[in-house]
């Protein structure tokens, strides 16, 4: 897999008030000093939580019922307040568990992490997709997307010369297509890990996503935070987990 995170195996699931503590820390943090993204035009200090994804370490639909039972919370009036909508759970397909969603009146926002367009490449980098092939995936989200009225992301990390190319883009773009307004594909050039993807240069992203934009498929690039000392998306844990045992081993 590209993703060290996901290399280090499952340990357990967090209760609902742990994930619940999380966000609690981080709004007693920006009370105490607001947080500003450095490098992006425009952007103004945040003092309080203004978004929550449910995202990285984990699969939040395998922890299906603590993840309701926190987001609720999060939610509620009496606990911290926040819009269902600026919540966001990610998957990397559990199908069931996106049905099942679809049945929820909590009105959060779903992304899928994709990351290949054909069930050859993509079982080459997510196991689940053994388990739950792109055509039972897309009729999920085709379901999904008719059951709630809104829009998906679609996650797809560009591995250079792996999944990047313009034939990968259109071959996605033919996936998308068909679920029109109601899909929106975020590109994540991949981090540097130890594993040896290569991220893709300024070049081959800008192809990438103009066949994409081409074939009426919104997109958007993320902007990446922490990649500098290794505490990026797929990076911070398993570089934390080397050190720690790296001290503890005699």
């Amino acid at each position: 897999t590209f993703c060290a995170t996901g290399q280090m195996g499952f340990d357990r699931h967090l209760s609902a008030g742990e994930i619940v503590a999380q966000v609690l820390f981080f709004a007693r943090q920006l009370h105490v000093a607001s947080w500003s993204a450095p490098g992006l035009p425009g952007s103004k200090a945040i003092d309080h939580i203004t978004n929550i994804v449910l995202m990285g370490m984990g699969e939040p639909l395998h922890n299906y019922d603590n993840v309701l039972q926190a987001l609720r919370i999060l939610n509620s009036n009496e606990g911290f307040n926040l819009g269902a909508r600026h919540m966001t759970i990610s998957t990397v397909g559990v199908v069931p568990a996106i049905r099942k969603l679809s049945q929820e009146p909590l009105q959060v926002n779903l992304a899928i992490s994709l990351h290949a367009p054909t069930d050859e490449l993509r079982g080459q980098t997510m196991p689940i997709n053994r388990k739950y092939p792109l055509e039972e995936l897309f009729a999920a989200c085709k379901d999904y997307i008719a059951e709630t009225g809104r829009q998906v992301t679609f996650e797809y990390v560009l591995l250079s010369g792996v999944n990047d190319t313009p034939e990968h883009a259109q071959q996605l773009a033919e996936l998308l297509v068909p679920l029109k307004q109601f899909a929106h594909v975020n590109c994540i050039p991949v981090n540097a890990t130890a594993a040896s993807y290569r991220t893709p240069g300024p070049d081959a992203i800008r192809a990438f996503r103009n066949v994409l934009f081409d074939n009426g498929v919104t997109n958007s690039v993320r902007a990446e935070r922490g990649d500098d000392i290794a505490a990026a998306c797929g990076q911070l844990r398993t570089r934390f987990e080397e050190k720690r045992v790296s001290v503890v081993s005699p």
